[in-house]
C-alpha cells in the first residue's frame, strides 16, 4: 500500500467516493456511488458532528499501554474529547498550545508534555495527536517524536489529525491505523504463523456475543477488539485472515494487511441477526488457518439458531415501519433482521456512504428500496424526515432517539445494546418489540411544543443540501 509511504492516507472522499449528504432512494445512490466521481454535497445550515480528530480519540483511548498527547489549546473540543477518552479508559493530557504558541509554535510544549507522560505512567507507547492549530502553525511533531523515541526506547506515534480534511468521522481511525502502520507494525522474518483469523472491532465495538460464538464454534482468532492491545497488533501481521465486526471502522486496517501482507480480509457483512451470524461465523470457520471446523461451527449455529428462533417469536414486529439511524454497517445488519422479524424498512439514515456500500445498497433496492438519509449531526432533519415518513418504530442512538419520541414516534436506543451475534438477537429483538408496544413515553414527550416551527419541518428533507462548486 503506497500510501504508507505517504504522510497522511488518502481521506474517504478521495479512496472511496464517501458521501456526508444525500437524499434519495437506495437504487439512486448505489447509481451516484458507482459514478468514477461522486458530487459531493455541502449544507447551508452546518450543526455539531463527530470529525476526524473525535474519531481518532475515540479509537486512541482504547489502545493498551498507550498515553495520547492532544497537541491543541485547551478548548479545542475539550469537553467531547474529554468524554471519548474517559470512555476509552488509556491515560491523556493536553499541551495547552496558547495564543502566542498559535503563531511561534509549542514544540517546546510538545517534549515537555511527552516527558511528563513517560514519567508519569510508563506506557508502552505514546502517541501525538495534531489538531486544527497544529495543522495551521505547521509544528514539526515528527522531530519531536523521534527525538523522545530515541530518548525513552519506545515508540512515539504523531497522528496528524487536522478536523477539516474530511467530513467522515471514521477517517480518523484511518488516521490511527495509518500511523500504526508506517511507525509500529513491521513484519518479524522470524515469527511463525499465527493459525487464527484476525477478528477486528474497534472503538468500543461491544463483543461479549460475538466472542461466545467464536468459542462456541471452536474458531480461533486474534481478538483486536474493544480494547486492542499492540501485541496484537503486531501479531495481526502473521495470522492466516481477517475478518471485520464493523468494516467500516478497521477498513483500512483490513486493506492494508491484505496488500501489504498477504492477509486476506473477509468480506462479510456484520454479525446482526440470525443470517447475518450465521454467514459471518461460517466465513470466519472457513477462512484458512482458523482451528476448528466449518462442521463443528455448523453445528454450534444450528444449536444456537434454534434457541434465539425460539425466543424470538415473542418479539415479532408484524409489518411495522421501521426507520433506522445508525452508521452504515449497523445500518444495514438490523435492517436484515428488522424484516427477519417481520418488520418493513422505511428509511436508512447514515453518518456516510461510500463506494464499499454499493453492494448492499442494491441489495435493498431490490427489497423494499428504502429512503435514504446521510445526515449527521443536524437533529432537524431527523425530525424534518420522521415527520414525513410518520413510521412506525424509529431505531437509533440515544440523543436522537430522544428527537424521534419527542416526535411522537415509539423509539429504541441501541448504544448500550451488544448487538452482534446470536447472544445479541435474543438482546436486540425484546428492546424493538417493548419500544413498539409501549408508545406512552413517546405521546408523553410529544404532547410538549416542538423545538422546530412548522414552516421549517414543512420545507423538503434536503432543501439545505447544495451541490459543492468547485
Amino acid at each position: 500500500m503506497n500510501e504508507i509511504r505517504q504522510r497522511l492516507p488518502r481521506t474517504r472522499e478521495k479512496r472511496r467516493g464517501a458521501l456526508t449528504a444525500f437524499y434519495g432512494d437506495s437504487a439512486a445512490l448505489a447509481d451516484e456511488l458507482e459514478k468514477e466521481e461522486t458530487r459531493q454535497r455541502i449544507r447551508t445550515y452546518s450543526e455539531t458532528g463527530d470529525d476526524e480528530v473525535i474519531g481518532a480519540i475515540r479509537l486512541l483511548g482504547r489502545i493498551r499501554g498507550s498515553v495520547t498527547i492532544i497537541h491543541s489549546p485547551p478548548g479545542c473540543g475539550a469537553i467531547k474529547l474529554e468524554d471519548e477518552l474517559r470512555a476509552g479508559g488509556s491515560p491523556w493530557l493536553i499541551t495547552n498550545i496558547e495564543e502566542n504558541d498559535s503563531i511561534l509554535g509549542a514544540d517546546d510544549k510538545l517534549r515537555e508534555a511527552v516527558d511528563r507522560a513517560y514519567r508519569t505512567w510508563r506506557p508502552e507507547i505514546i502517541f501525538i495527536l495534531a489538531t486544527p492549530v497544529v495543522a495551521i502553525n505547521n509544528d514539526d511533531i515528527q522531530s519531536a517524536a523521534t527525538e523522545k523515541e530515541d530518548q525513552y526506547g519506545i515508540p512515539v506515534v504523531p497522528v496528524y489529525a487536522a478536523g477539516f480534511r474530511s467530513k467522515t468521522a471514521v477517517y480518523g481511525y484511518d488516521l490511527v491505523f495509518h500511523a500504526l502502520a508506517k511507525y509500529v507494525l513491521k513484519k518479524d522474518p522470524d515469527a511463525l504463523p499465527l493459525p487464527a483469523v484476525n477478528l477486528i472491532g474497534t472503538a468500543g465495538t461491544k463483543t461479549s456475543h460475538i466472542i461466545r460464538d467464536l468459542d462456541g464454534a471452536g474458531i480461533s482468532y486474534n481478538n483486536l477488539s474493544g480494547s486492542l492491545s499492540i501485541a496484537a497488533l503486531k501479531q495481526s501481521l502473521n495470522a492466516f485472515a481477517s475478518i471485520a465486526i464493523d468494516k467500516d471502522d478497521s477498513r483500512f486496517l483490513l486493506e492494508w494487511l491484505e496488500e501489504a501482507h498477504g492477509i486476506v480480509h473477509l468480506e462479510e457483512t456484520a454479525p446482526i441477526g440470525l443470517s447475518g451470524t450465521e454467514r459471518w461465523l461460517l466465513a470466519a470457520a472457513r477462512s484458512a488457518g482458523a482451528a476448528g471446523s466449518a462442521e463443528q461451527a455448523r453445528a454450534y449455529i444450528e444449536e444456537a439458531k434454534a434457541a434465539a428462533v425460539t425466543a424470538l417469536e415473542w418479539h415479532r414486529l408484524d409489518g411495522a415501519s421501521v426507520f433506522i439511524d445508525l452508521p452504515p454497517e449497523q445500518a444495514f445488519g438490523v435492517a436484515e433482521f428488522v424484516e427477519e422479524l417481520g418488520g418493513k424498512v422505511a428509511a436508512l439514515s447514515l453518518t456516510h456512504a461510500d463506494s464499499s456500500h454499493v453492494a448492499r445498497l442494491r441489495e435493498w433496492a431490490g427489497r423494499s428500496n428504502p429512503q435514504v438519509f446521510i445526515q449527521q449531526g443536524q437533529p432537524f432533519e431527523k425530525i424534518n424526515a420522521l415527520e414525513k415518513l410518520k413510521p412506525d418504530l424509529y431505531i437509533g442512538r440515544g440523543e436522537a432517539a430522544v428527537w424521534a419520541a419527542r416526535a411522537g414516534i415509539a423509539a429504541a436506543a441501541v448504544d448500550s445494546v451488544d448487538v452482534y451475534g446470536f447472544g445479541g438477537v435474543q438482546e436486540l429483538a425484546p428492546l424493538l418489540a417493548k419500544a413498539l408496544r409501549n408508545p406512552s413515553l413517546s405521546r408523553y414527550l410529544s404532547a410538549g411544543s416542538s423545538s422546530y416551527r412548522a414552516g421549517w419541518l414543512s420545507k423538503s428533507v434536503n432543501w439545505h443540501i447544495k451541490q459543492e462548486v468547485k
